[in-house]
């Protein structure tokens, strides 16, 4: 990629990145006395066109979504290289395909499940799937697909569905960030797959499962190795801990494996791991050319996106201010 390419797109970015949320009106919505004061602020935002569009405030999903919709939009304008948005986009191609995969082999009806936001035209995968046309999809969904299908056809297991297409699709990511070589991006994957297969580590401790089903699960791409995460299935948290201790995302992982161990819940841990993503990419607000900046104004805005659903759903289930400011996610402004 030319750096220089991407100067009119880092410009563009930087005045978007002017209308993302403050603390002060994060701080607002949590401490707002119902849902619909929620909306009332957001009013005052870039959100205000579609928010007015609600006539049911417990509708917000829509909002969500046709927000996040109408950014990736913007965004493929704005940069002129696909990849750096394919980057944050190809996790709803394998969520549709899941989706997909899962109303064929139980014969159910899914179609509420899918997600408009992708690299691909979905309909169309979707439509050559249901044909049989597999050879005319794009070959690592073609792959993912034939495995699954392999698999599925053996262990009848839709649980494995999930799995396997996990697997193919932090392959495929990895391989988009590697052929970039911008490190940033290599660096969000390889951190972000090292973290999930901690969780997933501690999922199947909990569950009793053995080393087989832990290999299996193990994504390929992270810094921590496949056998340095086997040998902690059997350890204590306070041993996990130990042997992971010198890696680069420790100080967050010891942080969200220590809140795990006195909560025996993983949303903490979920909430550092997010926290450390955001923090790898402000180091993007002081670069004036290459695509680091597109890319992380996406992940900004992804965040803010998720920090306004868990406003939602907790103003929605009567969750106190001070337990959702525990929920939130860090900011990139």
């Amino acid at each position: 990629m030319d750096r220089m390419d991407f100067t009119q797109g880092v410009v563009r970015t930087r005045v978007l990145e002017k209308r993302l949320l403050s603390r002060a009106q994060i701080d607002r919505m949590i401490d707002a006395d119902s849902i619909e004061d929620v909306f009332r602020i957001l009013g005052e935002t870039e959100y205000a066109g579609e928010a007015s569009k609600v006539k049911d405030f417990y509708n917000y999903e829509k909002v969500l979504s046709n927000e996040l919709s109408r950014v990736y939009d913007l965004m493929r304008e704005v940069s002129v290289e696909p990849k750096v948005i394919d980057l944050l986009t190809l996790k709803y191609d394998y969520h549709n395909l899941k989706v997909m995969i899962k109303e064929k082999e139980l014969n159910e009806d899914f179609s509420y499940l899918y997600l408009n936001i992708g690299t691909e035209d979905f309909n169309e995968i979707k439509k050559l799937f249901l044909n049989g046309n597999l050879s005319e999809i794009k070959k690592e969904y073609q792959e993912a697909i034939e495995a699954v299908q392999k698999d599925f056809a053996k262990s009848k297991d839709p649980g494995r569905i999930d799995m396997i297409l996990d697997r193919y699709y932090f392959k495929h990511l990895y391989q988009l960030a590697a052929d970039t070589k911008i490190p940033l991006f290599v660096d969000y994957v390889k951190d972000m797959i090292d973290f999930i297969n901690v969780k997933t580590t501690i999922r199947l401790k909990r569950q009793g499962r053995n080393r087989n089903i832990m290999e299996e699960a193990i994504l390929p791409g992270g810094n921590i190795d496949k056998e340095s995460l086997l040998l902690t299935l059997n350890d204590s948290i306070d041993e996990m801990m130990q042997k992971l201790k010198d890696y680069r995302i420790s100080s967050s992982l010891l942080k969200g494996l220590e809140s795990y161990e006195k909560t025996n819940r993983l949303t903490d841990f979920e909430k550092y791991m997010d926290d450390y993503l955001m923090n790898l990419n402000k180091s993007s607000k002081y670069i004036t050319f290459g695509p680091e900046p597109i890319f992380s104004y996406i992940v900004a805005k992804e965040t803010e996106i998720k920090n306004l659903r868990i406003i939602m759903v907790s103003k929605t289930n009567g969750i106190s201010p001070e337990a959702i400011r525990e929920r939130v996610r860090d900011l990139y402004v």
